[in-house]
């Protein structure tokens, strides 16, 4: 498969003999045309152990072979642009094992176009399915849902029932991604295991297994994870899939670290680093990487952290990553604060901010943000903390999580109380206390921020245009209780929304006794 015989550097048997018997193997080199599928050498240096029971199965060998990126051999007779359409195919297979999505659109784009003019079903729900893959894998979650929903109709009516079960695969783990229904995705995924089982076909039961378990951690069910993925190590490991025993402990180790099991953790990552990098498995060996520094980080050793981080980066920014891009500078920023490297940590946070913001993941770019603001408030940049507080509370708006909401509106009071802009802060810290009532939460501490608030520093006549949505303030009763203050709130210079005569605001508002300071010099 080089081009070269064995031992061709040697000529004399006995040479040869010894090589054997010393197991000096063969090395692949970045030229050869094996360094462009990884798992065909890696499957040969397992062969070539010396100790039988070390060297795979043959049905080990089979699954291998069987799901390398090639083109099945046609019949000369045959069509040629089917034969194009399918090598085309196989091609967008490669390109999405090597991480070139954008080529492997290309191929899939151009395949399927051929298929519609042969007016071919079944090459069409083919690469419907593999189009899901490449937009699952490019973080194109709702395209990758669209696609495998289309693959899905299109198997059902060629009543293919291992296609059906890949797409329903595919749309189950987009919409477990998206969080749009979770039960739904697990609906799906459970059919899909259910069609692998009868067919006795153990990857796809180890891929929904996987899947499974990652439904499980994310209801909080990690011990019911944890069977679930000894099961699909089991499955993979039965059927010679390296791929699939590298993705299950990927998501042991993610479950170990949930459960703050450290060693069992960090140990699963390496294995899966391990054989990540034996089969160029570079996507998984990028997540696996970060996931491990994430998990050094947390337990203070951080000797190696510095070249994996440079590693998992690379290997993400060379291969458009996007995810396990934003996810590497998001633990890297982390690392480079506690090394009180701000200016480097900042840089990282928002270029993490930034990815996770154009894959429309508000809830991992809010936790990006949240710790902007935190690293910017520990260095006293109070308008940079302003800016990426309000980043936070839009996330939590929009997602109605109204605790959150109310404990950020309490930072941002906070904030503002540094800026020396006393009447926003008093609104926001009211708005907190409005939240916290309507959902019975405590506001003990918002009410002591609002009542050290000295009265001779609020500037009620001279207010300056509000940088929250006052809007939504009112709605939330933001006027002030106490009665020297009960006033309405205008907006934009000046003009007023709306009074609120004083029987009114009596009835609505908040009850406590605000007992104002005379002094500026005790607010914190």
């Amino acid at each position: 498969m080089t081009g070269d015989l064995p031992y061709q550097e040697t000529s004399a048997d006995y040479a040869i003999m010894a090589k054997i018997f010393e197991s000096t193997l063969p090395q692949v080199d970045g030229t050869s045309r094996l360094s462009e599928c990884l798992q065909v050498w890696e499957l040969m240096q397992r062969c070539w152990k010396v100790n039988p029971q070390n060297r795979p199965t043959a049905q080990m060998c089979k699954t291998t072979v069987t799901y390398l990126p090639r083109c099945t051999p046609t019949s000369a007779t045959a069509d040629n642009q089917f034969r194009r359409a399918e090598l085309l195919e196989n091609l967008a297979d490669l390109e999405i094992w090597k991480g070139n999505l954008v080529k492997s659109f290309a191929h899939l784009d151009e395949a399927l176009s051929l298929y519609e003019q042969e007016a071919d079903s079944r090459g069409i729900a083919s690469v419907l399915r593999k189009q899901a893959v490449a937009a699952y894998r490019n973080d194109e979650d709702n395209k990758a849902r669209d696609k495998a929903t289309a693959a899905l109709e299109l198997f059902r009516s060629l009543e293919d029932p291992l296609g059906i079960a890949d797409a329903s695969f595919w749309l189950g783990c987009s919409i477990l991604v998206l969080d749009s229904d979770d039960y739904e995705a697990l609906r799906h995924l459970n059919q899909s295991l259910e069609t692998y089982r009868a067919h006795e076909y153990d990857i796809g039961i180890a891929h929904c297994l996987e899947r499974i378990a990652t439904f499980q951690r994310i209801n909080d069910e990690e011990e019911e994870a944890l069977l679930t993925l000894n099961e699909c190590l089991t499955a993979a490991s039965r059927s010679g899939d390296r791929l699939g025993v590298a993705r299950a402990l990927r998501s042991l180790a993610i479950t170990h670290y949930d459960l703050d099991n450290s060693t069992e953790a960090a140990s699963a990552c390496l294995e899966a680093i391990k054989i990540a990098w034996s089969i160029g498995w570079e996507g998984g060996l990028a997540s696996a990487l970060w996931r491990y520094l994430d998990i050094k980080r947390e337990s203070g050793d951080l000797h190696e952290a510095g070249e994996l981080f440079r590693e998992s980066i690379s290997i993400t920014r060379q291969r458009g990553l996007r995810y396990g891009l934003a996810s590497s500078l998001w633990v890297l920023g982390d690392y480079l604060v506690e090394r009180s490297k701000f200016d480097e940590a900042t840089a990282a946070y928002k270029e993490s901010w930034q990815l996770f913001q154009e894959m429309s993941r508000p809830d991992y770019s809010k936790g990006v943000a949240s710790d902007i603001v935190e690293l910017k408030s520990s260095q006293g940049d109070w308008s940079g903390a302003m800016f990426w507080i309000d980043h936070v509370i839009a996330a939590h708006c929009s997602e109605t999580d109204h605790e959150e909401l109310s404990a950020n509106l309490l930072k941002k009071g906070g904030i503002l109380l540094e800026l020396q802009r006393h009447d926003e802060a008093a609104l926001h810290f009211e708005a907190s206390i409005a939240i916290s009532i309507e959902n019975e939460f405590s506001w003990d501490e918002e009410l002591e921020k609002l009542c050290a608030l000295p009265k001779t520093a609020m500037k009620w006549e001279r207010r300056l245009p509000l940088s929250c949505d006052l809007n939504k303030l009112q709605r939330r009763r933001p006027q002030l209780s106490t009665a020297s203050l009960k006033l309405p709130i205008p907006l934009n210079h000046g003009d007023l929304d709306r009074s609120i005569s004083a029987t009114s605001a009596s009835k609505r508002s908040i009850p406590f006794n605000f007992s104002p300071r005379q002094s500026s010099h005790d607010i914190e």
